[in-house]
């Protein structure tokens, strides 16, 4: 056995059997002997045969390699050279590369494949890890019942059921208690399901087959209704909740292939296989293809942030564009749609000019509904007669920033840019066009971005509309479409180099600076290229999925990639660790309106929490004109955005957390607190009593609670948890705590900003005196909550006086104005 270790974690590989070992420096989980295998196909006299490599090893040499430079730091590591076995003439020369950076807690690996053979091949797959008795290799058994299972299990999974030796993965030691086993599966792209599973639920899938799957999944990753048999898309972490151990498994970027996490949770044996698609590439004698870098780690999964580690290491590979600057806007899509006119535009402008004092906005996006149709973009309809250019030109006159939806790769079936060039779409080997999906009440197909002509296309398209039309902040939608499953004119290609060529022809189009936001985007090859990515499916006017009369809500109930809003805040909460890692977050837009719509209010308020305690990108989609204050209080209480993202403390439990916990580390002289959204998902009220532990607080101490939407404050005694009757369906309580401090004066809440403290600049006790600054760069008007150590004797604000009222034992309440900043005193 030829080994490495850190401190955290020890490697061990055999070169007489490929098999490798790897586990924490506790001990305490173990993979033991997993190997790595492949599919590719080889002409033969008898047509083409396929061909299933085990992970076995020939010839292996081992060097062992120091302080090699990476984007993670030095690593040291082993590399592996060996060649498979001849099976039809066919054979593999494999360099596998195995590195543990010196000071990270991960295992990072990669294989690169060499067509040794005299004829070419046809790559379908590299297997990274296979470990568990699921996804061992074939054994040579031959006979009808082993052909006639071989056939079955292909059916199923795309190649034959394993019948070899099986490795194993242990998450915890033995121990009487059995195994609670959940998967966190992340879907392919922007729209797709990203949550926690549990072993007794399979693979969530859609009923709208080719009118709905290309518009969420990856084509190529197998797709299996079996309980405890679930995949992901790049990433995926499988965990044991009864011993709090857990495994974060899958790939540090998408430039070579897009890859797939796949698991079976069987509690005595639970499998995990991580694959790197090669999409039947040709691969010529003396060629090789290496794989993108493979990653693992061990986690405890009570630890707050579980896939921190993992996104920032994909961060670093990435070279990942993280803007400063946080924008906030209005989009034009969730009011008016694709109805939507010049005048709208204008007229919403006005709206957010003259609110700008109480709602200050960065830019003004026009979305879907300009263009004569989609794929036809450089021709307007007639409700824009004067032009984007023109457009654009009256929002920079007023101060804000110009944006644009374009969704450059997909086009309708009954466009001009179709019928002029049909050569320049993706299309399956019998000529058929590469189906995009149903939308706009049509059939839709994707252009082919390794084609000459359609990359001058896209890049004319891209330059004209930052440079010529003058919107330097671009939202690009249906990007899935670049990388549908079909032939290319460039067949060396595979989709994820595909898609990233097709990213890159947009940036390098729209220049650095301006900002690029993803969406119907695979993930992955958007890293280090866009400023912001949608990490969810669309929000809407209702609550659950929503399709034309309520006669199909049945229908729809189960569609977890369906528009609404509680998709989108799903995996607003579940993609997270993502936010100012890979990119800034796009959570969709937020709803106020109380015409046109059939969200509740606290429907609306769980929107709203979610939306803030995200610290993404922040954009209101509502006709301006018509929000009155009632409405606009949701919007104001968001500004400023924070920019930090709250994390779900219980990641593991449920695809859709109930809790989404904002930690405050305090500044300008106020202590630390916490703001946590405490959600009911259910479809009746709840009882909530969350202990303070799963806030990351000391439930032995006192702490002062205040309820942000209902104005409510009090205090919790030392040893108590957190009482909250009654949060409606579908509702949110949306509270700050902070630890009771004796006899000194501390803030209990605020009704100015959803955070209670992220609007107080400075705070600042002398003697008997307090003062303390609110900074919001708005106009607003509301109430704070002090806890004094004596009842208040004079209190000013902005050198006016202040009037303050007592509102429980020691906790007074302080109506004030703030011009932007706001300058207060309180003496006791």
């Amino acid at each position: 056995m030829r080994t490495l270790s850190n401190q955290h974690l020890r490697f061990a590989f055999d070169p007489a059997t490929g098999y490798w070992n790897l586990e924490p420096a506790s001990g305490e989980s173990r993979i033991h002997e997993a190997r790595l295998g492949a599919i590719y196909a080889v002409e033969t006299e008898a047509g083409p045969r396929r061909v299933y490599w085990d992970g076995e090893l020939i010839e292996a040499e081992v060097t062992p390699v120091t302080a090699v430079p990476t984007a993670h730091g030095p690593a040291d590591g082993l590399r592996i050279q060996a060649r498979t076995s001849d099976q039809w003439h066919a054979t593999l020369a494999v360099t596998l590369t195995f590195l543990l950076p010196v000071d990270l807690p991960f295992l990072l690996w990669r294989a690169e494949v060499e067509n040794f053979g005299p004829a070419a091949l046809v790559l379908e797959l590299v297997d990274l890890l296979r470990v568990g008795p699921r996804f061992q290799p074939r054994s040579g058994r031959s006979g009808l019942w082993h052909k006639l299972r071989s056939l079955f299990w292909r059916e199923l999974d795309g190649e034959p059921h394993a019948m070899g030796p099986a490795g194993f993965l242990s998450l915890a030691p033995a121990s009487r208690r059995p195994a609670r086993l959940a998967f966190f599966s992340n879907g392919y792209q922007s729209w797709s399901f990203a949550g926690s599973l549990q072993a007794d639920r399979s693979q969530p899938t859609s009923r709208f087959g080719p009118l709905g799957e290309p518009k969420a999944l990856n084509l190529v990753t197998p797709r299996i209704r079996r309980a405890g048999r679930l995949t992901s898309d790049m990433f995926g972490a499988i965990g044991d909740r009864e011993h709090d151990r857990g495994v974060v498994a899958g790939f540090t970027s998408q430039r070579e292939q897009f890859s797939a996490v796949e698991v079976l949770l069987d509690r005595e044996t639970p499998s995990l296989r991580l694959t790197a698609q090669c999409d039947q590439v040709r691969l010529e004698p003396a060629q090789a293809r290496a794989t993108d870098w493979a990653y693992l780690q061990f986690i405890q999964l009570s630890t707050p942030d579980g896939l921190g580690a993992y996104a920032e290491a994909v961060a670093r590979e990435n070279r990942a564009r993280v803007p400063t600057h946080v924008p906030v806007g209005w989009c034009s899509w969730y009011h008016y749609f694709d109805r939507v006119t010049e005048a709208d535009m204008l007229s919403n402008l006005r709206a957010i000019v003259a609110e700008r004092d109480d709602l200050p906005l960065d830019f003004v996006q026009l979305d879907d509904g300009y263009q004569v149709q989609v794929g036809d973009w450089f021709e307007t309809k007639p409700a824009f007669a004067r032009g984007l250019a023109w457009l654009a030109a009256e929002i920079r006159a007023q101060g804000l920033v110009p944006g644009l939806w374009l969704a450059p790769y997909i086009v309708r079936s009954d466009a001009r840019l179709l019928r002029e060039h049909p050569d320049w779409f993706l299309r399956h080997p019998n000529g058929r066009r590469a189906n995009a999906g149903f939308n706009w009440f049509h059939w839709c197909y994707g252009l082919d971005p390794t084609h000459p002509a359609v990359r001058a296309h896209i890049q004319r398209l891209i330059s004209t509309a930052v440079h010529d039309w003058g919107y330097p902040y671009l939202k690009l939608d249906f990007l899935y479409a670049a990388a549908l499953p079909a032939k290319r004119y460039d067949p060396t290609l595979t989709r994820a180099q595909a898609m990233c060529l097709a990213l890159a022809d947009i940036r390098a189009a729209a220049g650095p600076e301006t900002f690029l936001l993803g969406c119907g985007c695979p993930l992955g090859p958007a890293v280090g290229i866009v400023d912001g990515m949608r990490v969810s499916t669309d929000v809407a006017p209702d609550w659950n999925p929503h399709l034309y009369t309520p006669y199909l809500a049945p229908l729809l109930r189960r569609e977890v990639d369906f528009v609404g809003v509680r998709n989108a805040v799903r995996n607003t909460i579940n993609r997270a660790p993502l936010h100012r890692r890979w990119w800034l977050n796009d959570p969709d837009c937020l709803l106020v309106r109380d015409h046109d719509t059939r969200l509740t209010e606290p429907e609306v308020r769980s929107l709203a929490s979610v939306i803030g305690l995200s610290g993404g990108m922040f954009l209101v989609s509502d006709d301006m004109n018509r929000l009155g204050p009632d409405r606009q209080r949701y919007i104001a209480a968001l500004l400023p955005v924070l920019g930090t993202s709250a994390k779900a403390p219980r990641w593991l439990d449920s695809e859709m957390p109930d809790l989404f916990v904002l930690p405050r580390p305090g500044a300008g002289g106020l202590g630390p607190w916490v703001v946590a959204g405490i959600f009911n998902w259910h479809d009746v009220p709840r009882d909530r009593e969350v202990n303070l532990r799963d806030l990351g607080l000391d439930p032995q101490s006192a702490h002062w609670a205040a309820e942000f939407w209902e104005g409510a404050c009090w205090r919790l005694a030392p040893g108590a948890s957190l009482r909250l009757p009654s949060i409606p369906a579908h509702g949110v309580r949306l509270v700050a705590l902070r630890p009771c401090l004796a006899a000194v004066p501390d803030l209990v809440g605020s009704s100015l900003h959803f955070s209670q403290g992220g609007e107080i600049s400075q705070w600042a006790v002398e003697g008997r005196r307090l003062t303390f600054t609110i900074e919001l760069d708005r106009h607003a008007e509301g109430q704070i909550w002090l806890a004094l150590p004596a009842p208040p004797v004079a209190a000013r604000s902005s050198e006016r006086p202040a009037v303050m009222s007592e509102c429980g034992p020691g906790v007074y309440s302080m109506w004030i104005k703030v011009n932007r900043t706001a300058h207060l005193s309180v003496t006791w």
